[in-house]
């Protein structure tokens, strides 16, 4: 069966047809580029054929859209993890010509795959590497997995390219261990390139698999093969704990009910961007504690765009965590208008807790609650009462990578009918996430009734514009740099906006493609 590239190459004899591909197609191709290692190893040749008989026609797209964009860095990604020899010249001179910003992390990458021209040449650049890399997690990224998956494919690279003679990654296998010994790079701490060094020789594709747990790829699963699991449809809610009693006792307002979670949260930090599903009480407080206020701070700014809204209204959190997105929303619309209010979430300690923080603000309204990943919901989960108008939240959702973005749509245009206002918030991580968010707007973009209501992206680039960060969060001054925010400037991509669904089950997508990695 042909896969996705293989339709690529296909279609890409003209630039026309290639950009119309990518606009209609972009939800395909990012699972094929979320999907593990040995998947997407299916595709290897027809991947590096692509970019090496179609480079001329890539390089003529419009670079100024998101999706053309974020296609070409995902090629790059393709290149680092397949070490694309051949192929990377060709697309770091698209990267240029089309002024695509080349972070430290990407300027690290190129260091082992561009220009070598000897075996000590990837162990000299071991010190500019780590440099690279420190500066992109210190700076420009809001996490270091990216950072520590490139650092991987270094090392990959070197044992592999190198063999047999493995002086020389015995003596990249010094540099590293001298660097952790000494402090030198906190990164090269990580559990993932401790696991790595291990890894014997003959193995080194294994690390792979290591790169896959940390980027949190998914195994393709067909749609018609997901599990349909009806576990905790019931109602659930955290009751008779000493939280839930404590709760009792603070004002209806998220800075209070974060208080809690303030005092009762271990010391440790909880790593990245908290995106691993929570399984205890402690990750639970953990979050709201490092991420509380900056997701309320993006939350607040993305319903400024909302209208005011004059009654029945419904409200479905969709991967909804503790509940901080409806916490912050009824704060500022209150409980008057509110009919019904859905709660979906993989984690059965985070949606009970989350029910307990709406009944607090909505203690007479109607909720539902679904335990269940994005994949696993189904048309049933959604018989619902109706309203005039229906309230998604997105908060720190849409841009994960374990869930088809094409099935989602699909399940939206399905069940919700009516007035729909759609609230996506994420933080910025880098293009290719941000492109998630741009391609699901894109979508729905076509509807005659789509209302456009905010489309705003903040980064920790030096030359972008400063929006927040914890200091001016408090109100105090960020003396050491004014005018531009402190070094940890907070990040944000916001997109807002209205349609109106008449029909469900619409069409979908123009193209029929194979599924991931097949």
């Amino acid at each position: 069966m042909s896969n996705l590239f293989d339709k690529l190459f296909e279609i890409s004899d003209t630039v026309d047809s290639l950009d119309e591909f990518l606009n209609e197609n972009m939800q395909a191709i990012n699972e094929f580029y979320n999907s593990d290692y040995k998947s997407i190893c299916l595709s290897k040749d027809s991947v590096d054929a692509f970019i090496q008989f179609k480079h001329k026609t890539i390089a003529e797209l419009n670079y100024e859209k998101t999706y053309t964009k974020s296609f070409v860095l995902m090629l790059l990604e393709y290149c680092e993890r397949f070490n694309f020899i051949g192929a990377i010249p060709h697309i770091y001179a698209i990267l240029n010509k089309n002024d695509i910003q080349i972070n430290s992390r990407i300027q690290a990458a190129l260091l082992f795959m561009y220009n070598v021209d000897s075996n000590s040449t990837f162990v000299d650049r071991f010190e500019e590497i780590c440099k690279n890399l420190e500066k992109a997690i210190e700076f420009e990224e809001d996490n270091d997995k990216k950072s520590i998956a490139t650092f991987l494919n270094y090392y990959s690279c070197v044992v592999r390219d190198t063999y047999p003679h493995t002086q020389f990654a015995t003596e990249l296998k010094s540099k590293i261990y001298n660097s952790i010994n000494n402090d030198t790079y906190q990164f090269l701490k990580h559990e993932s390139i401790a696991q790595s060094l291990e890894i014997n020789v003959d193995n080194v594709d294994d690390i792979q698999k290591i790169i896959d747990a940390l980027l949190e790829k998914t195994v393709c699963i067909p749609a018609n093969e997901i599990e349909d699991e009806d576990t905790c449809q019931n109602f659930i809610i955290e009751t008779d704990t000493d939280y839930s009693r404590e709760l009792l006792s603070v004002p209806n307002n998220f800075d209070s009910i974060r208080s809690i979670s303030v005092s009762c949260a271990e010391t440790q930090k909880i790593s990245g961007r908290g995106v691993k599903i929570p399984e205890s009480e402690n990750e639970l407080f953990g979050y709201l504690k490092s991420f509380g206020n900056m997701h309320k701070a993006k939350l607040q700014s993305a319903f400024e765009a909302l209208p005011v809204f004059p009654s029945n209204v419904s409200v479905i959190d969709w991967g909804c965590g503790q509940g901080i997105a409806s916490m912050i929303f009824f704060e500022k619309y209150g409980n008057a208008t509110i009919t019904h209010i859905t709660l979906i979430e993989p984690s059965k300690i985070a949606i009970k807790r989350a029910a307990l923080h709406c009944k607090k603000y909505c203690p007479d309204i109607p909720l539902k609650t679904i335990c269940k990943k994005l994949d696993n919901l189904k048309e049933s989960d959604f018989n619902l009462p109706q309203s005039d108008i229906t309230i998604h939240l997105f908060s720190n959702i849409l841009d994960i990578d374990d869930y088809s973005q094409r099935r989602l749509i699909k399940l939206i245009e399905q069940t919700q009918t009516g007035q729909n206002y759609v609230v996506c918030a994420s933080p910025y991580i880098d293009t290719i996430k941000t492109g998630k968010l741009e391609s699901f707007r894109r979508h729905f973009e076509s509807y005659d009734s789509f209302e456009p209501l905010l489309d705003i992206t903040n980064t920790k680039r030096s030359d972008d514009d400063f929006w927040c960060c914890n200091n001016s969060y408090k109100g105090c001054p960020c003396l050491e740099h004014p005018g531009n925010g402190c070094n940890n400037k907070w990040t944000r991509v916001i997109k807002v906006f209205g349609i109106c669904i008449q029909t469900p089950s619409r069409h979908i997508t123009t193209q029929s493609l194979p599924a991931r990695g097949k």
